[in-house]
């Protein structure tokens, strides 16, 4: 009787620090290294968003180039540029010679350094339309990116909705044996008794035995399980504190009619929703292939200084300002990758009505194995409680010596397999009602609330 009472001491005090789902769901979504990585993709996003506002800005730049040449051309360029060129630098110091002289002064000019210091900006005024949609597009980059971590968040919920509903499995599977053991015990004592007075046989003992040390064999299977579920929980979590869970986690929701809820689902599935960007961005990859239509407006700004040494006066100074406008007259490749961009808009619209379907026929398998889920958690009830009668008759009239210890054994291993089976069904119904919920395009917070 002690060992009893120490044995249920130890269990309550092994599960005596349960966790709720809510609260292994909120650790989970808070340190969940894809949810960390999506929302640096949107981060991302946002920045390709700022670099094409970056582009249409322009760009200024400060250069120095310097440079030591005897080359005529350069050389009488930085005299020019430097306004330091004399008649002497054209050559007409030897005028006199004629008109075909080549002169040295001119051809052969000493090496000089050259020190070009200036400022430039450069903006394109005018794209085609480019830039504009390419933006658009990256928009809705940023849009599917947030989408996308939308669904990976539901998508995480059903993963811990199931290790957890698998874990408090793990400990009913547990409890249920810690109560098969009990009860084998009691049978066995009773067994032994009985012998001692003669009533039943040594193998009415042994059988007791055998089946008492097949239960302690489930039992730490089952322990072992249960510890694995809690480890694949911490592992999801981040949280190896992890110790013990509560109850099965059930979504409960109104089920109205398929139709409803299909219009439910096309509502809230990502999916969906990802794909209508597709389709959208799809359409402005045609504008963005129509861009190389019209004609690219580009301007630059200049402001600088250039000398024979390093220098920053007026004297020296220059500007330049510049517009330049480029059309394409004839490319064909032009149209072909219109037509490649037309195509992808056509397959992305079939897409869509083809994930539409998907969601249709998902939605009618979701429903469906809930049905029978629901159906069959109701008959391992009524098989759980009948097979407990039976159990009860049978350790009665093996008190009365009207069966064998095989037949109460028997009976005693019907119940525990219909009690398994009872407490699997119940996980079953469970993963039903959040996968139906998955389907739904839904959290499961949502229906919570």
């Amino acid at each position: 009787m002690h060992k009893i009472y120490l044995s249920l001491l130890l269990v309550s005090f092994a599960y005596a620090q349960s966790v709720s789902f809510d609260k292994i769901l909120e650790t989970t979504i808070k340190n969940s290294k894809d949810l960390q990585a999506q929302k640096l993709n949107i981060d991302s996003s946002k920045l390709d968003i700022e670099n094409i506002d970056s582009v249409s800005y322009g760009k200024l730049s400060l250069s120095e180039e310097i440079s030591r040449t005897n080359h005529a051309g350069y050389v009488f360029n930085y005299k020019l540029s430097s306004r330091e060129a004399t008649f002497k630098d054209f050559g007409f110091s030897q005028q006199s010679e004629g008109l075909y002289v080549q002169p040295t002064d001119l051809n052969y000019p000493e090496d000089r350094n050259n020190f070009n210091t200036k400022l430039t900006y450069d903006i394109p005024l005018f794209t085609g339309f480019k830039l504009s949609n390419q933006k658009d597009i990256l928009k809705l980059q940023e849009k599917a990116n947030t989408i996308k971590y939308n669904l990976d968040v539901k998508e995480l919920e059903f993963e811990v909705l199931k290790a957890y509903n698998s874990a408090v499995v793990a400990k009913d599977f547990v409890k249920a044996l810690e109560k098969a053991k009990e009860s084998v015990l009691f049978m066995k004592n009773g067994a032994i008794a009985f012998h001692k007075e003669g009533l039943v046989t040594k193998i009415d003992v042994n059988e007791a035995k055998v089946y008492e040390s097949n239960i302690n064999s489930q039992l730490l299977e089952a322990k072992n399980n249960f510890q694995l579920a809690l480890a694949y929980l911490g592992f999801l979590s981040s949280d190896d504190s992890i110790t013990d869970v509560e109850n099965l986690e059930n979504i409960y929701f109104k089920f109205p009619n398929e139709k409803e809820l299909y219009k439910q689902a096309l509502e809230n599935r990502d999916e969906l929703k990802m794909q209508n960007i597709q389709v959208n961005a799809s359409k402005k990859n045609i504008d963005i292939a129509k861009a190389t239509y019209y004609p690219s407006v580009f301007s630059r700004l200049e402001y600088g200084y250039n000398d024979d040494t390093l220098t920053l006066s007026q004297d020296k100074d220059y500007y330049m300002a510049m517009i330049g406008i480029t059309l394409t007259l004839f490319d064909n490749t032009r149209s072909i990758e219109k037509q490649k961009s037309q195509i992808e808009y056509k397959k992305a619209n079939l897409n869509e009505e083809k994930l539409k379907d998907a969601i249709k026929l998902e939605l009618k398998k979701a429903m469906l194995n809930l049905g029978t889920k629901e159906k069959i958690l109701e008959e391992k009830i009524e098989a759980k409680n009948l097979a407990f009668d039976i159990l009860e008759q049978a350790k009665l009239q093996y008190k009365n010596q009207l069966i064998s210890m095989t037949t109460l054994l028997q009976q005693e291993a019907n119940y525990r397999k219909n009690e398994a089976l009872l407490i699997e069904a119940r996980y079953e119904k469970s993963l039903a009602l959040a996968s139906l919920n998955l389907v739904l395009g839904k959290n499961i917070n949502e229906e919570k609330n």
